[in-house]
């Protein structure tokens, strides 16, 4: 596999070696362990970026770190735990990575994961489409000058 983030590249690992069950437990606790959006961004959600790819309803907003890094924020419904979790994996498997490392981020990098043991392949593609959205406000953030 390509050199991705170090974080993201410990929770592929640890899913490729997973049972079925043990992937679904760790989805849900990944779900459980959301962080809920900043009162900050709660106002300006207008500001965010939808996922289309998702039949959830979800976004998501890139916030530049003072040291070049991005962190993610995500509006996931509550209700939609899969979802939340596949989102967290990303969060925090990326999250304080700077834009170009986002961006070399193959967008099968999850492959190894063998996800599809335990969810289905729509969960995948908007898995997927959270991933490119990603890229994009990395992308977005290396032409913002603040």
């Amino acid at each position: 596999m390509s050199n991705l983030p170090p974080n993201l590249q410990e929770i592929v690992d640890d899913f490729a070696t997973m049972t079925r069950e043990d992937k679904l437990e760790t989805l849900i606790a990944y779900a459980e362990s959301f962080p809920p959006l900043p009162d900050w961004l709660l106002e300006e959600r207008d500001k965010m970026e939808p996922v289309p790819e998702c039949m959830t309803p979800v976004r998501l907003f890139g916030e530049k770190q003072p040291d070049g890094g991005i962190k993610f924020h995500f509006d996931i419904p509550p209700q939609s735990p899969t979802v939340r979790g596949l989102a967290s994996i990303l969060a925090n498997g990326l999250n304080g990575s700077k834009p170009e490392e986002i961006l070399s981020v193959p967008a099968d990098f999850f492959l190894p994961m063998k996800l599809e043991e335990a969810i289905t392949h729509q969960r995948i593609n908007g898995f997927i489409g959270v991933l490119a959205h990603m890229k994009h406000a990395a992308l977005q953030s290396m032409d913002d000058k603040s």
